[in-house]
C-alpha cells in the first residue's frame, strides 16, 4: 500500500477546511438573509398599520370638515367649492 506525502495530506487537509469555512458561512448568511427577510415583513406590516391608521383619522377629518385641501404645513383647510 502507498502513503502520500505529508505535505499533500496538508494540502488536502487545508482544501477540507477551507470548504468547511465557506459552508459555514454560506449557511450563516442564509439565515442572516431569513431574519432580515423577517424583519422587513414587520416593517411593511407596521407600514400597512400606520396607512390605515393615517385614512381612518383622515376620514374623521372629512367627517369634521368635509370635503376640501388641507395644507399640513400650515393646518389651513380650504373647503371645496360646490359648483
Amino acid at each position: 500500500m502507498a502513503k502520500i506525502k505529508d505535505e499533500q495530506l496538508q494540502k488536502l487537509n487545508e482544501f477540507k477546511i477551507k470548504y468547511e469555512q465557506l459552508t459555514f458561512l454560506i449557511g450563516k448568511n442564509k439565515v442572516e438573509q431569513k431574519q432580515l427577510q423577517i424583519d422587513e415583513e414587520g416593517l411593511f406590516d407596521e407600514m400597512q398599520k400606520l396607512g390605515e391608521e393615517e385614512q381612518s383619522f383622515l376620514n374623521e377629518l372629512q367627517k369634521e370638515y368635509g370635503d376640501g385641501n388641507l395644507d399640513i404645513n400650515t393646518g389651513e383647510f380650504t373647503p371645496k367649492s360646490s359648483q
